[in-house]
């Protein structure tokens, strides 16, 4: 009987190990080693790993926007698609040792611009005093 509850037990407790092994594999999908510009271009013709670096740098200007409210990347500015890829095409290509992300900064850099000072409301009148009867 006590065999029995042994083999048990350590089946159980390997239940877990070999539970790991049929998962499927996580990913990282943006990491310092796939944000060169070899692995950009690399991934020329592959629509998905391109949307993947465009959600990337968008979420990069938004994070700039939110550190930076004096200059802003307005909306709509931001190139996407086929703008997006051309632009990381001659950025890597001119800077083939410099990082998706440099080119992410010196994008937004380029594309932000001075928000406008907030106009201040005419100062309201005092109401009139009321007469004393």
């Amino acid at each position: 009987m006590k065999a029995i509850v042994f083999i048990i037990s350590m089946t159980l407790a390997a239940a877990p190990v070999l539970a790991a092994d049929r998962e499927p594999q996580i990913n990282i999908i943006f990491s310092a080693e796939n944000a060169t510009c070899t692995a950009w271009t690399s991934s020329a013709g592959n629509k998905l790993v391109r949307q993947q670096y465009e959600i990337w740098a968008r979420g990069f200007a938004s994070g700039y926007n939110y550190a930076t409210p004096s200059r802003q990347v307005k909306v709509g500015v931001f190139p996407s698609g086929d703008d997006f890829n051309q632009y990381f095409d001659r950025y890597c290509r001119d800077h083939p040792q410099q990082s998706v992300v440099a080119g992410a900064i010196q994008l937004v850099e380029q594309l932000a611009a001075p928000t406008a000072p907030a106009k201040s409301s005419p100062a309201k009148k005092a109401p009139a005093p009321v007469p004393a009867k």
